[in-house]
């Protein structure tokens, strides 16, 4: 459906994105996610039409688009602002897209009513988007993206701005109108909630390259670099020098040793360690486990269906985990941590 060719661009001196190469499938959700300036939204940008690449190639359908400009290119896009124009009703704003499609005014009717029936709006044709709630808005922009059946959709952080609520609300409202519509879709986001919870494939970009490329399932438990496990998910990272014992890495990190099953580290490496806040328990009294580690609670954060407890283990390192809600647990208790040697993730 989509493929982007070792894509680059330059600002001046300045490389946005670097030899960015991937595919989409027809009817995947595919996500960019990165932190702010990593290059996401020009490569989107690019695929759009909007940016002209320093270098690589874009092919929608199998023809090369690279050089197209944007209305030769059947992409439908939404941001952030959503665009809306003020002084359209919603319905004039979905029939602009149509209207500049060519199609005619009796197309343009049915197509808006069943975009309105589509994102749950029939009797909101009437209104002017300073009318409608946040929420509202971005439904209309994508109802406009989606009336004239694009090949691809293209959303450009749209749930950014929205109330934590909201967001989830409209992450499970998208994901359904994704899946009811079966459009390939091209997401953008610097939130990792959102890639997870809504993709069949995420790309993680970092200074303009990709890091991994994966579903969000062995993104989360099999990250392939260190920026991938700390930016995707929280963790706890140990780090110190390693040493093989059969199946096993013993990892040596301020005097504590930390094992691992099954990883291809050597003897002598230094290694990074990433444990998951799930995957540590919490107890007030020593087990004599394997990886188990003393330390004192410096926080107790209740965050409703569960706690995030943040111990103290070494002079500078903390260690997070979740416990459940309102635990019996108060700043400045001894505790111990434990944690499986098959949860460790070693890179």
């Amino acid at each position: 459906m989509l493929e982007v060719r070792d894509f680059t661009k330059y600002y001046g001196d300045l490389c946005a994105v670097e030899n960015l190469s991937f595919t989409i499938d027809e009817g995947e959700f595919i996500t960019l996610l990165g932190p702010s300036g990593c290059g996401k939204s020009t490569t989107l940008h690019a695929i759009a039409g909007l940016v002209e690449p320093t270098d690589g190639k874009i092919m929608l359908r199998g023809e090369d688009v690279t050089d197209l400009p944007p209305e030769k290119r059947n992409i439908g896009m939404a941001f952030q602002s959503t665009a809306l124009f003020p002084h359209m009703t919603v319905r004039e704003n979905i029939a602009f897209g149509l209207e500049m499609h060519g199609h005619d005014s009796t197309a343009v009717e049915e197509r808006v009513d069943e975009s309105l029936e589509l994102v749950d709006m029939p009797d909101h044709g009437d209104h002017k988007p300073g009318e409608l709630s946040g929420g509202q808005q971005q439904r209309v922009s994508l109802a406009r993206a989606l009336a004239y059946e694009p090949d691809i959709l293209l959303l450009d952080e749209p749930l950014t701005g929205l109330d934590r609520v909201l967001r989830e609300e409209m992450r499970g409202w998208l994901d359904r109108i994704q899946t009811e519509v079966g459009v390939t879709t091209l997401y953008v986001t610097h939130d990792q909630e959102d890639a997870l919870s809504m993709s069949d494939r995420v790309i993680v970009l970092n200074d303009g390259q990709s890091e991994q490329i994966a579903a969000p399932e062995r993104l989360y438990e099999s990250p392939a670099t260190p920026f991938v496990a700390e930016f995707v998910g929280k963790s706890t990272q140990f780090s110190g020098p390693a040493s093989r014992d059969g199946d096993r890495t013993v990892v040596v990190n301020d005097g504590k040793t930390i094992t691992v099953d099954g990883t291809d580290i050597d003897d002598g490496d230094e290694a990074n360690l990433y444990v998951r806040p799930e995957d540590i328990e919490v107890s007030a009294t020593p087990a004599g486990a394997e990886n188990e580690i003393p330390g004192r609670v410096v926080n107790v954060a209740n965050l409703g269906n569960r706690a995030e407890v943040t111990v103290e283990v070494a002079d500078g390192l903390e260690a997070l985990a979740h416990t459940s809600r309102f635990p019996d647990i108060d700043i400045g208790d001894e505790v111990h941590l434990r944690f499986d040697p098959e949860s460790v993730i070693a890179l």
